[in-house]
């Protein structure tokens, strides 16, 4: 049932996006940020490592990222505070329990929803958003 609700939410998601010009900030010597190399207008999460990329013709991208030695809600409420810094706003969904499951994010044109996944000691950030 988790994953269909995922499945929904990224389906929702793609098929809201729009597309649209995706800028590197040009006042960087304001801020610390550094952005994500497969989506320009999106911060980095610290030490995120790039796994792989995928791109559908409407100019989706999944992308996929492993972050070591932590768990999906240490990712995502640091992922937030990142996000929030940069001008994002927040929209959370949440597991039975009350812990953060996913999020989606919006600023300006640009939304992206953000699913982790713990393998083992790691976790696998999948970020979907427009290229």
């Amino acid at each position: 049932m988790k994953k269909i609700t995922i499945y929904c939410l990224i389906a929702v998601l793609l098929l809201t996006l729009t597309a649209c010009n995706a800028k590197t900030p040009s006042d960087t010597g304001q801020t610390t940020a550094t952005y994500t190399k497969e989506f320009s207008y999106l911060p980095a999460y610290g030490s995120m490592e790039y796994q792989s990329l995928t791109q559908t013709p409407q100019k989706q991208s999944t992308a996929r990222y492993l972050i070591k030695n932590t768990t999906p809600e240490k990712v995502l409420n640091g992922y937030a505070d990142i996000l929030k810094n940069d001008g994002w706003t927040i929209n959370w969904s949440y597991t039975k329990d009350k812990k953060p499951a996913s999020l989606v994010a919006q600023k300006d044109n640009h939304i992206v929803a953000m699913l982790p996944q713990q393998t083992g000691n790691n976790v696998l950030l999948i970020i979907t958003g427009s290229t």
